[in-house]
């Protein structure tokens, strides 16, 4: 019997997309130092490279014929979203200059936001000789009521969901979920300000969450059809997170977030194979974390469909210099990249890699369901992993605002261990156990697991909706032969 899982965008990640490495010689150098002086040279290049991009049509001389000045703005069709706003994301002003190529990148920088239905852009000449912008937008629903669901051997159980992405007119997003499952369990709040104080270039973003959750450990060989679970336990955690971003020629993108959390481990289950703690039982230990970024991002989505480049580096860091009482260290590269195909096809591509040294359990890299179709969730650990997923969407048919959508994947991930202690136990400055390794999950019949997926599957969409309603995949996992249904419910807590 084919298994089911349920599937579905990170709601975090949501809510920030407005819809809602090479190996690290740590042994060289001190890695923090290390990380900023690498920062500082990305960081350089990137701005460079995004300011060239931002000034590319000014190096192409225009006649002024083509160009007018504008001396008003003003916006028409918005029911909630406020006049400011809309003009903020617009993002020309009295004074500027616009021509035809101007007013498309206006028309562009609305749709993006997610926040409009249809949007219109355009000029009516004033009496002095300068004109009048006009922006016509018809706003979406912006709120969102709806059920969470988790169907799979390894986390059965729902809950309930409402999102707001336009609150009080002014963009800013809010969402709480509750849910509970047999494997996940929890309560999330998350809130975003996409153009803090007014200014489309910073970004703020508050985040918490009380979480239980059970946690399975299997063998790292993806041949298995159906793996046998080694472990089970089940943790607790409470956190709260915030971060704090900048845009600069509207492609060049920084961050840093903080993250305070409680993490208290229980004892695992007695039925299972292996009754050792993975991580010392007793009192709660706090796990606190600074993560940096930088990037370039250009990705804009129009109606369903993703185009742009985004490249990014971070860095996470966590011990008592940022209040905790872990001792860890996180280096990833991500590309994402969005291709247009006959108007309204759509090729989406992901990687990353993420190389870590001496991770805490909580915070272990993972594969699996979400992460890679067609294997159990969370099937594979370690603290070194290369993924890279390829989507192609299409168009199917569309019924009235109804919009009916297939999709082809392929989901491909290395995962493996690079830094082990000797006696298989992960050790903090006291002496405490963070994290006790099975020999099973770390050999396995490679050094390295390697798994792929492929499958297809459907999405619907409603043109008035912030968010895309429904779906469903069907995975394939090549190494096993195994099939699995992923059903897609728009978000989820994460």
């Amino acid at each position: 019997m084919p298994n089911v899982e349920h599937r579905a965008p990170a709601l975090a990640d949501t809510l920030r997309n407005n819809q809602l490495p090479r190996p690290v010689e740590y042994e060289q150098c001190v890695p923090l130092s290390c990380f900023r002086r690498h920062l500082s040279v990305l960081a350089v290049a990137l701005m460079g490279l995004g300011a060239s991009m931002a000034h590319a049509d000014e190096d192409t001389p225009v006649s002024p014929i083509d160009r007018s000045e504008v001396g008003e703005v003003t916006v028409e069709g918005a029911n909630k979203t406020t006049s400011g706003t809309v003009r903020s994301f617009g993002q020309v002003g009295v004074g500027d200059t616009v021509d035809s190529a101007e007013l498309e990148k206006v028309e562009r920088r609305l749709l993006a936001t997610g926040l409009f239905q249809e949007v219109r852009v355009g000029t009516e000449p004033m009496p002095d000789g300068r004109v009048r912008l006009v922006l016509r937008v018809k706003d979406k629903a912006s709120w969102v009521v709806a059920p969470t669901v988790a169907l799979s051997s390894a986390n059965t159980g729902g809950g309930l969901l409402y999102a707001e992405n336009n609150l009080g007119g002014r963009a800013k997003k809010f969402a709480v979920a509750a849910q509970v499952s047999t494997g996940e369990s929890g309560l999330y709040v998350g809130f975003l300000d996409p153009i803090l104080f007014g200014l489309p270039q910073l970004k703020f973003s508050l985040e918490g969450q009380l979480k239980s959750d059970r946690v399975d450990e299997y063998s790292m060989d993806a041949s298995e059809d159906d793996p046998e679970i080694l472990r089970r336990t089940r943790f607790n955690s409470a956190s709260i997170s915030s971060e704090l971003g900048f845009i600069l020629f509207e492609r060049v993108r920084a961050a840093a977030k903080y993250r305070l959390s409680s993490i208290d481990a229980k004892t695992p289950d007695p039925k299972m194979p292996v009754t050792v703690p993975p991580f010392s039982t007793g009192p709660a230990m706090r796990d606190t974390s600074l993560r940096l970024m930088v990037g370039l991002d250009s990705r804009q989505t129009l109606h369903a469909v993703t185009e742009g480049l985004n490249l990014e580096a971070s860095y996470e860091v966590s011990g008592p210099g940022v209040w905790s009482e872990f001792d860890y260290r996180k280096f990833g590269l991500l590309y994402r990249h969005g291709v247009r195909f006959f108007t309204e096809h759509n090729l989406v591509l992901r990687g990353e890699l993420v190389l870590a040294r001496h991770l805490p359990f909580q915070q272990e890299l993972v594969m699996g369901g979400n992460t890679l179709r067609g294997f159990q969730y969370r099937q594979f650990r370690g603290d070194s992993r290369l993924t890279f997923t390829a989507e192609y969407h299409f168009p199917l048919f569309k019924v009235q605002s109804l919009a009916f959508r297939g999709v082809a994947f392929s989901d491909t991930g290395a995962i493996a261990w690079w830094d082990v202690p000797e006696d298989g136990n992960l050790r903090d400055a006291t002496g405490r156990v963070i994290r006790n390794y099975l020999r099973e999950t770390i050999t396995g019949q490679n050094a390295v697991t390697v798994a792929q997926g492929v499958g297809g599957g459907l999405r619907l969409y409603l043109n008035n909706v912030v968010l895309p309603l429904l779906g469903v995949d069907v995975a394939y996992a090549v190494n096993s032969g195994q099939v699995r249904f992923y059903l897609v419910a728009g978000v989820t807590p994460s």
